[in-house]
């Protein structure tokens, strides 16, 4: 009686296991596709394990944009992007974007603004058919200094 109630908890056990394994195993490649009206996009990228399915899943996007700062390189995740047509009609706003965004947008030429800190650098961009465009936008400072012992962060030796 003993061994057959150990028998069925462990089954239960195992079922139990094999009907969430799948679920959890979904959950780590979940990224979840928004839309903006009617523009879908993607907005993320924090952690190498999130970066890397960014960079997978943007091969769906027709622009990919990147955001980093200082000279070390460090992603930025709270930029404020702002796409407009050649005409200045915005088409795309997000604010707290990055450190990667994937976005679809109709084919033309656009003007892509990303501002951090109150830095705001522009670039041009034209999409064609299913053609990917990358963007990088990289604001200059001094590398990031650890606060304990005034080392780089990084591994990156002391500017000057």
């Amino acid at each position: 009686m003993k061994l057959q109630r150990i028998a069925a908890q462990t089954a239960l056990g195992l079922a139990l296991l094999y009907a969430t394994a799948p679920l959890v195993h979904a959950q780590e490649e979940l990224v979840v596709v928004e839309t903006l009206g009617s523009t879908p996009f993607m907005n993320g990228g924090v952690g190498k394990s999130d970066e890397a399915y960014m960079r997978k899943a943007g091969k769906d996007f027709n622009l990919h944009i990147e955001f980093s700062e200082r000279k070390d390189n460090e992603f930025v995740a709270d930029a404020d992007l702002t796409i407009t047509d050649l005409r200045g009609n915005p088409v795309f706003v997000l604010a707290n974007a990055g450190p990667i965004v994937n976005v679809s947008l109709p084919d033309g030429r656009y003007r892509v603004a990303a501002s951090f800190h109150g830095k705001t650098e522009t670039q041009l961009v034209t999409l064609r058919a299913k053609a990917g465009q990358d963007l990088y936008f990289h604001w200059k400072g001094d590398v990031k200094l650890d606060a304990y012992d005034g080392k780089p962060i990084g591994g990156n030796a002391v500017p000057g």
